[in-house]
């Protein structure tokens, strides 16, 4: 009978101690599934709390900001801490943590390594994933094979670097062959993005061993060729051709994949001159795979039907302090064969016109213009380059960059034409020419066109041959059975692509 009070008299207890700790549903997940020995914490306590109890429980206090305690304790005294007087909320603590397992597990992955409804498994073995890319490390662990003895990749041509030897057929670079130059050379050099880590981190989902960890990429026994490349048209076509020919020279399978887009690189709807060309090396057997882009959550597009009118947006701007290589923004707009347009800028302040410029028309103004406006004590830069028809797909073209520092002054795209839909895009325009992310077109005004998300697929996003993906947020089921996610994410670039497919 002892024993049996002793033993409710505890029940209570406990129940009473998870009455008064507050947990939210992500740190009970993480509690229910955790295998670590150590959890990092961030507890919020009342006035009766004593810290010293949680040294008795051997946690390593870290910092108190008024009733907020940072600590770590080991996880199987995470029992005994919810039972401390005075303990209101306890949450563990976020942070960014390897999900590579996760999103191979949800791509079901494990289906085709193990053979299901295919003639045999597949692993990646005897392909090549080609990465066209900046920011490699050739030492990093992930690119050993899962024996953590030899490095998968075979060559990088690195086109930045100036000491060669390039390539052979090539006049630029410095190619490196085997596992003595890679691991000598260690890494890429200094581009466009500095030292740079995008393309081991894209490399790494492709086809990371996993180096000993659970976080394997998913064609995890591929080999590698990685290209550094310039940023122009003609570099990444030139790593286009040494990666299939370097992979005939190894008679492997050649995939290529272009984790990076632009919109300054021709017309969106697949007839630029890198869309061509992916074509062409796709009907020789090379596949191309390619990421949507990050513009879904931004209204940076605007598709207008003309009827003899006018149409007006406020043009937001990327924060000039927030990148050192910050211009302004590119506003791309492509009519309709056949169809000219007309367009150009204005400034205002507090709802009054300032200044603007003329309308650019893509009948009589065609070629390039550099100019600029005055407005006080501020000065607006401003260059158009004006195509009708454009030569790769008919269509007229114009393409309007800003430069204005004084961002309290509201910039305005103006645009006119008798018929025709054109597509206005509102993008950030770096000195290095590279911005690729959009920005707001708003009604700053009643009547004013608001802009929207979709049609924002860029190059080479929009070729015909190419595997286009968007970012996703991986499925992930908790220890009660419950799924959450699996969805394409929030910020992923939509189609259809300009042409409508």
């Amino acid at each position: 009978m002892q024993r049996l009070c002793s033993f409710i008299a505890f029940i209570l207890c406990t129940s009473l101690g998870y009455a008064q700790v507050s947990i939210p549903a992500a740190s009970q997940q993480i509690l229910a599934a955790t295998d670590v020995d150590q959890l990092s914490l961030v507890v919020k306590v009342t006035g009766a709390f004593e810290v010293e109890n949680l040294k008795v429980l051997g946690a390593h206090v870290g910092s108190r900001v008024g009733d907020i305690i940072t600590l770590r304790i080991a996880s199987d005294k995470i029992e005994e801490l919810k039972m401390l007087e005075g303990l209101a909320y306890l949450q563990v603590a976020h942070k960014i943590t390897p999900n590579l397992k996760r999103a191979a597990e949800d791509l079901r992955s494990n289906a085709v390594y193990n053979g299901v409804d295919l003639n045999q498994g597949y692993t990646g073995k005897d392909v090549i994933i080609g990465i066209t890319d900046w920011g490699f490390d050739y030492t990093h662990p992930m690119f050993y094979d899962t024996a953590l003895q030899h490095t998968r990749i075979l060559a990088a041509w690195d086109q930045f670097k100036t000491s060669g030897p390039a390539p052979m057929g090539y006049d630029y670079g410095t190619e490196y062959e085997g596992e003595e130059e890679l691991l000598a050379a260690e890494k890429d050099t200094i581009n466009i993005y500095g030292y740079a880590t995008h393309g081991s981190h894209v490399a790494g989902i492709a086809g990371g061993s996993g180096a000993g960890t659970i976080h394997r990429g998913v064609a995890y026994e591929a080999n590698f060729l990685m290209a550094t490349f310039l940023v122009d048209e003609a570099a990444v076509i030139d790593a286009f051709v040494w990666m299939k020919n370097k992979a005939a020279a190894y008679n492997k399978r050649l995939v290529i994949n272009m984790s990076w887009g632009l919109y300054n690189l021709g017309p969106l709807d697949g007839t630029s001159l890198v869309s061509q060309a992916i074509n062409n090396l796709s009907d020789e057997g090379v596949i191309f795979v390619t990421s949507g882009g990050n513009n879904g959550d931004v209204n940076y597009h605007i598709k207008k039907s003309f009827a003899n009118d006018t149409m007006q947006s406020r043009i937001s701007f990327y924060n000039y302090s927030a990148h050192p290589n910050m211009w302004g923004q590119s506003i791309s707009m492509w009519g309709e064969e056949g169809e000219d347009f007309s367009a150009g800028f204005s400034i205002l302040s507090n709802q009054v016109l300032q200044t603007q410029t003329d309308f650019f028309s893509t009948s009589t103004d065609v070629g390039y213009h550099d100019s600029f406006l005055v407005t006080g004590t501020d000065t607006i830069f401003y260059n158009v380059q004006v195509d009708g028809p454009h030569p790769l797909n008919n269509k007229p073209h114009i393409r309007l960059r800003i430069k204005n520092t004084n961002t309290s002054l509201v910039t305005a795209l103006k645009a006119e034409a008798a018929s025709g839909t054109v597509h206005f895009y509102n993008v950030v325009e770096l000195t290095t020419d590279v911005g690729n992310w959009g920005q707001n077109f708003s009604a700053y005004l009643p009547g004013w066109e608001r802009g929207d998300e979709q049609y924002s697929l860029g190059e080479p996003a929009s070729t015909e041959s190419v595997i286009t993906v968007a970012a996703h947020s991986s499925e992930i089921t908790n220890s009660l059975g419950t799924t959450f996610n699996g969805s394409i994410a929030s910020f992923s670039s939509y189609g259809p692509t300009v042409d409508e497919r």
